[in-house]
């Protein structure tokens, strides 16, 4: 049976990217790396370890990323909580590259599925910093050559409840209204975005192999809308939520966090 690990686990997509891994009963062990505990009680809440971490100090920490299968990436900050742009990049890049080398090097003959939560415009090459830090992150766990990459690039974040900003609910409104005409384009719940982040560990992949024999795949808005609405993949028959949000955990508020 497979077995997950989870960066950025308190924030408002990981903390439903760890109940639906809990819920749907596939992995026997889910690890929260995080700088404070969760208070999860739904389904399968014995099989959740939490390693609470200084991520300026993860090294102290190898051993909580030995033994996994699935590495999910939901960590981020933005350039105003962090203070300055020297604090994001360290925050929001350094400490994902710094914590995916340590699954990669603390399990080296395994074949690792990776799923990065990165953001829609996502480009090393871009002017603007968020969306160029998010272009950086995925080029170098690209560089680390997982057996599977997942990389999802959504829209704006709906419904992140108290994690969420005021100017944030305002562009929600306009995202969920953008939605509609753009064939669920714009903006994505937190919710959903957990539900389609666990789902496709479920599936096979698409995309071919690269000539390393290494699979690099994309989702868009739209696609992780597709992947959160199935109800035919193993595991999730009986999930016939699409949207509705339901509170299976207590969330434990970052604000760095997505």
């Amino acid at each position: 049976m497979s077995s997950a690990l989870v960066i950025g686990s308190t924030g408002a997509t990981g903390i439903h990217v760890i109940g639906e891994l809990l819920k749907c009963g596939l992995f026997e062990k889910v690890t929260s790396v995080a700088r404070s505990e969760i208070d999860y009680q739904g389904p399968n809440k014995e099989r959740l370890v939490q390693e609470i971490v200084d991520f300026e100090k993860i090294e102290e920490h190898k051993n909580a990323f030995k033994g996994h299968t699935h590495m999910f990436s939901c960590f981020g900050t933005t350039r105003k909580l962090a203070g300055s742009a020297e604090n994001f990049v360290k925050i929001d890049h350094d400490y994902v590259i710094n914590a995916t080398k340590i699954f990669k090097e603390e399990n080296p003959d395994a074949k690792l599925h990776y799923i990065l939560l990165s953001s829609g415009g996502a480009n090393a090459k871009s002017p603007f910093l968020y969306m160029k830090t998010k272009g950086q992150i995925e080029d170098d766990i690209k560089d680390m050559k997982f057996s599977r990459l997942s990389i999802f690039r959504p829209g704006s974040l709906l419904d992140r409840g108290h994690d969420s900003r005021l100017l944030e609910n305002v562009g929600c409104v306009f995202a969920k209204g953008l939605n509609f005409v753009t064939f669920d384009r714009a903006g994505i719940p937190v919710t959903m975005l957990g539900k389609a982040l666990v789902r496709i560990t479920q599936l096979p992949s698409q995309q071919q192999p690269n000539e390393e024999g290494n699979i690099v795949e994309y989702f868009t808005n739209k696609e992780a809308y597709e992947l959160a609405k199935r109800t035919d993949i193993p595991g999730f028959e009986n999930d016939t939520e699409t949207g509705v949000v339901e509170e299976v955990v207590e969330e434990v508020v970052e604000d760095e966090k997505k």
